[in-house]
C-alpha cells in the first residue's frame, strides 16, 4: 500500500538513530517528506535525501498542512512518521487538527528526548493563527437571505464559497467535519470563524444540530445526466428536537431556543435546513428535514416544540425553506414514494418516482396551522428565490447526490438579536 513517510529532524536527535528506520521505509517505495521548520532546533542542517520534500516553513502548523495537502494530493491516507518521543506528543496534536480518522498514523520512535515544555494550547494556538491567513477560496463567503424574516432576528443560508477547504468536493465553506471526510476539525472551525464573521454573530458558536446517520441507498437523478445510485445518509432519529437549556440529547434534527445571541443551526446538502422564527413570542428553530425526517414529520415536531415549551402560536411562526435537492433530481422506490402526498409525486407510475420533499413539507406545515403565506419555499414568485435545489448549482452548493460520499455541507442559521444592538 502506498504511503507518506515524514522524516521528523525538527524534535529528532542527531545520532542517526533515524537512518536505519528511513532505509526500512525508503524500501517501501513511500512518498518521503522531511520535516525541518516549526521545531526544538536552531539551525537546519543540509539535508539530502533524494527526492524528499522539505518542509521547512517557521510554523509547524503550516508544515504539517503543506503534508496533508500533498498526501490529498497523492489520494494516499497511510501516514508514517519517524521522530522522537517528544516529535510524537507534539505531532499527534497536530494530527488531531488538521486530519481525520481517514488518515492512518503510524509512528516510529528514534531516541528518546526530554519531555516537551509546550503547553497543549501551543499547537492549537499555532493552527490558529496560520488558518487565519488563508486567501478565501470561490470568493467572498456568500449568503441567502428571506425577506419573510424580520430584522430583530439575524439569519441566513450559507453557500460554498469564502472558506479554505481546498479538496474539489469539499471547497470552500464546508461547515462540517466528520470522521469520514478528509476535511479536519480546524479547517471546519476556521470556515466556521469565517461565516460568523460575514453574518455579523461572531464571536458567539455555532449550534449545529447533531444528527444521526445511517446509509441507506437511493436513487437521485442529477441534471442531465443517468440516474445516480448513491448511497445516502438518513437520519435515524428524525423528529426529535432539543429544546435549548434542557438536557442536550445525542443525536437531534431540530433545536428551538428563545435564548437571545443563540446562533442555532442545521446543517444540508440535498436534506432540507429549515428556519422558524416567531417574532411575536422572540422564539427561534431549525430543522434538517431528509426525505424521511419529512415523513416523520420533523418540521412540525419543530413547529409543537415552540408551542408547547415557549407559547407560541402556529399561526404567528414564519418558516424558511433553505437550499435542498430539487424534485428534478430525486428520486425514491415506489413503496417510499408511495408515501408521500400525490402532490409530491410527478410520475408515480415510475419505478423510481421523483418526490418534491419540500412541498411535502409546506403541506404538513400547512396542514399543522402555519398560514400559507407563512412559508417561503421555492413556489414563492414574489420574494428573493432561497430554495435552489442543491444538485443543479455545482457552483454554489454541496450534493451529497452529486459529489459522493466525500460531500461538504452548507447550513441555515438563525439568532434571536440582542435588545440594543444590531446582531
Amino acid at each position: 500500500m502506498c504511503a507518506v513517510v515524514l522524516l521528523d529532524l525538527a524534535h529528532a536527535c542527531r545520532c542517526g538513530c533515524t537512518d536505519r528506520l528511513l532505509s526500512e521505509e525508503a524500501a517501501a517505495h513511500a512518498h518521503l517528506f522531511v520535516l525541518l521548520g516549526g521545531g526544538d532546533v536552531t539551525e537546519t542542517p543540509v539535508v539530502a535525501y533524494g527526492d524528499a520534500r522539505l518542509l521547512d516553513s517557521r510554523s509547524t502548523a503550516e508544515c504539517v498542512y503543506r503534508l496533508k495537502r500533498a498526501a490529498d494530493d497523492l489520494d494516499v491516507h497511510v501516514m508514517r512518521v519517524i521522530t522522537s518521543e517528544r516529535g510524537r506528543e507534539r505531532l499527534l496534536r497536530y494530527q488531531q487538527l488538521l486530519f481525520t480518522a481517514l488518515y492512518n498514523f503510524t509512528y516510529r520512535l528514534g531516541c528518546p528526548r526530554p519531555a516537551h515544555t509546550h503547553s497543549p494550547e501551543d499547537e492549537e494556538e499555532d493552527v490558529t493563527s496560520f488558518l487565519h491567513t488563508l486567501p478565501a477560496l470561490g470568493g467572498p463567503v456568500r449568503l441567502l437571505t428571506s425577506s419573510l424574516i424580520p430584522d430583530c432576528f439575524g439569519h441566513g443560508f450559507s453557500t460554498r464559497s469564502g472558506g479554505v477547504s481546498y479538496i474539489p468536493s469539499l471547497s470552500s465553506l464546508n461547515l462540517f467535519s466528520s470522521s469520514r471526510r478528509r476535511d479536519p476539525p480546524a479547517v471546519v472551525q476556521e470556515n466556521r470563524r469565517r461565516l460568523a464573521l460575514h453574518a455579523g454573530f461572531h464571536p458567539r458558536p455555532l449550534h449545529l444540530a447533531k444528527v444521526s446517520h445511517c446509509v441507506r441507498k437511493n436513487s437521485l437523478t442529477a441534471p442531465s445526466t443517468k440516474r445516480i445510485r448513491a448511497p445516502l445518509l438518513q437520519v435515524k432519529h428524525s423528529n426529535q428536537v432539543w429544546i435549548m437549556g434542557e438536557a442536550e440529547p445525542e443525536s437531534y434534527d431540530a433545536i428551538v431556543t428563545d435564548r437571545p445571541g443563540q446562533v442555532v443551526a442545521a446543517p444540508g446538502a440535498d436534506c432540507i435546513p429549515i428556519i422558524f422564527v416567531d417574532p411575536v413570542s422572540k422564539v427561534v428553530g431549525v430543522a434538517h428535514a431528509g426525505w424521511r425526517g419529512t415523513q416523520m414529520g420533523v418540521a412540525m415536531a419543530t413547529v409543537e416544540a415552540m408551542v408547547t415549551h415557549f407559547g407560541c402560536q402556529a399561526k404567528n411562526i414564519l418558516v424558511v425553506l433553505g437550499p435542498s435537492v430539487g424534485a428534478c433530481c430525486f428520486t425514491l422506490e415506489q413503496e417510499q414514494a408511495s408515501n408521500f402526498h400525490q402532490d409530491c409525486v410527478t410520475d408515480p407510475q415510475s419505478a423510481t418516482p421523483h418526490v418534491n420533499i419540500r412541498l411535502a413539507n409546506r403541506l404538513l406545515l400547512q396542514r399543522g396551522g402555519v398560514l400559507p403565506e407563512h412559508i417561503h419555499d421555492d413556489t414563492v414568485t414574489d420574494r428573493s428565490h432561497v430554495t435552489p435545489c442543491t444538485c443543479c448549482h455545482p457552483g454554489d452548493f454541496f450534493s451529497h447526490a452529486r459529489d459522493g460520499p466525500n460531500f461538504g455541507t452548507q447550513v441555515g442559521f438563525v439568532w434571536i438579536k440582542e435588545v440594543g444592538t444590531s446582531h
